[in-house]
């Protein structure tokens, strides 16, 4: 599975730390239905009225990419700031190597 962290982060939030060759991490939030994605290139983009059932069927997937490109690409979005990576990068390497 390409989710290789998961934390419930509170108020109905959930970021996953995901090992995939295009995007890093995802913030869903719940109870707002909006679903941040930053990509490996560090720019994030913020994707509104995700349904719990598409957010699901991306976080179990096995290919993000593959749920990303069929389902939430219909969802309007928004570009958000770039951010730095390497933090992440180096959480899933320490996650990887155990």
């Amino acid at each position: 599975m390409a989710v290789i962290e998961r934390k419930e982060v509170g108020d109905g939030i959930v970021e996953c730390l995901i090992d995939s060759s295009n995007i890093i991490k995802s913030e869903y939030n719940e109870n707002g239905k909006s679903l941040v994605l930053t990509f490996k290139g560090g720019t994030r983009y913020q994707y509104e009225g995700v349904l719990h059932r598409d957010y699901v069927r991306f976080e179990v997937s096995e290919s993000q990419g593959s749920v990303f490109n069929k389902t939430m690409r219909k969802y309007t979005h928004n570009k958000l700031d770039n951010i730095d990576i390497e933090p992440l990068k180096q959480r899933i390497q320490e996650i990887k190597e155990g």
